[in-house]
């Protein structure tokens, strides 16, 4: 990674990572405006620091370690940021690290394009090793997302590899996170993307002053892949190793996990065509891969935003009353108690299927049975911003300014979408920190 060029970039690669820099930047600035953000934005008012980056909430200066900090966290704050298939959230740990430095150090919109694909790449590398992670516990956004943000900020500072070899292990002191928030909730999850920014940026910024760490901390016998991943599956790379993972990135199109966005592609559609009203539904089934059934289909009752964003049947709710999936909607203790919205998942009934050889896993059936008998199905193979049914460009622009409405003026985000389109042309990040922070 010490080595990689910004000419050694497909064009591909490039024109994804661009889009997937401006998703992450409107996320941070929605996040800005949610109430589970606001504990971390006091504590970071409270410690104002040298004015080295921009902080997405407030358009202020501070350190390039707090901004890390508080934009990943804003970055991962609504369950909206990418997802990657092998490497859980990279850019809410890769872009802040990336950024803050490149605002301090004065770098180039292609040395930052460099960077957060670099970033990406060590994250999916390493997830690729780590199949057992998530039956273990632990969160691969935060684990793996401390050496995705190194591998970013070394890419910024210039780091050779023998430093790159250090912040590495540094950076692996700071592993961790625990997903026990899956089972009785707690807003902590939102942290961990910014955790590992910030560690993963001061694990560089600590190997350039000279610190070392050990060498060892992938494959060692106290390492990354035996505390981890029982030793991990180092074969599995092999598979991965000569391609561009930053390709295999999930854009989020709903502030909701993985597996529900299959079907509530389908019901969004299904609604629209057949213009199908709450009244009259009477029964909607949905088949799904057999591990989803046991993971957020199994949620019926949310009671707090974390459970909610894993809820199918709080998601077909919202969007058949309210007509969307807003990420503020999944905040509002209100609407987890609304009786209409609450009806609605009452009649939704997940079941296991097979997914059909050569689909996604995230694939989906829908059935929905109206009172009169009629039914309407549909059957949908993946899911929009999935890379087998990939986000154009106009509809991450479209996101992004969903994101941005209400918070920076349309003009504003209009100036923004046009600079990131750009990036390869800047020679300075100045213009697009400039215009960060919620505000006229």
């Amino acid at each position: 990674m010490a080595a990689l060029r910004y000419e050694d970039l497909p064009g591909d690669v490039v024109e994804l990572t661009k889009l997937l820099i401006l998703d992450q930047l409107g996320v941070q600035l929605r996040g800005a405006s949610l109430p589970n953000m606001q504990p971390v934005l006091r504590l970071a008012d409270a410690q104002p620091g040298k004015a080295e980056a921009t902080l997405a909430h407030s358009g202020t200066r501070t350190t390039v370690s707090q901004a890390a900090w508080v934009n990943g966290t804003l970055g991962h704050s609504a369950e909206y940021d990418d997802a990657h298939p092998l490497a859980w959230h990279t850019n809410s740990a890769v872009l802040p690290a990336a950024l803050a430095l490149a605002e301090r150090e004065d770098a180039s919109g292609r040395e930052l394009i460099t960077a957060v694909v670099a970033g990406i790449q060590v994250m999916g590398l390493l997830g690729a090793a780590l199949p057992k992670m998530v039956t273990i516990g632990w969160h691969g956004s935060k684990v793996l997302g401390v050496y995705g943000a190194a591998a970013a900020a070394g890419r910024i500072l210039g780091l050779t590899p023998a430093q790159l070899v250090n912040a590495f292990g540094i950076a692996g002191s700071d592993a961790g996170g625990g997903m026990e928030y899956d089972k009785s909730g707690g807003e902590v999850k939102r942290l961990h993307a910014g955790s590992a920014s910030r560690s993963g940026l001061e694990a560089a910024e600590l190997a350039q002053f000279g610190l070392t760490g050990p060498p060892t901390i992938l494959e060692g016998p106290r390492g990354l892949l035996r505390l981890f991943g029982d030793g991990g599956d180092v074969a599995a790379l092999d598979a991965v190793w000569d391609r561009w993972l930053v390709l295999d990135t999930i854009v989020r199109f709903y502030p909701s996990v993985a597996t529900n966005h299959a079907p509530l592609d389908v019901i969004r559609q299904l609604r629209t065509e057949h213009d199908i009203k709450p009244a009259d539904i009477a029964r909607i089934r949905v088949g799904l891969v057999d591990f989803a059934v046991g993971h957020g289909a199994s949620i019926t009752r949310p009671a707090d935003a974390i459970s909610a964003q894993f809820s199918l049947a709080f998601s077909i709710g919202l969007q058949f009353i309210t007509g969307h999936n807003s990420p503020s909607d999944y905040f509002d203790a209100d609407r987890r108690t609304d009786p209409s919205i609450l009806a609605i998942g009452d009649l939704v009934e997940p079941y296991p299927m097979p997914i059909p050889e050569g689909d996604p896993i995230f694939s989906t059936k829908v059935d929905i049975e109206l009172t009169d008998g009629t039914t309407h199905s549909a059957y949908q193979a993946g899911f929009r911003g999935h890379p087998d049914r990939p986000a154009t460009k106009a509809e991450v622009e479209e996101k992004f300014r969903e994101n941005v409405d209400g918070l920076i003026s349309p003009e504003r985000a209009d100036t923004l979408v046009a600079l990131v389109d750009t990036l390869e042309t800047r020679g300075s990040l100045a213009p697009v920190t400039a215009l960060l922070g919620v505000g006229p």
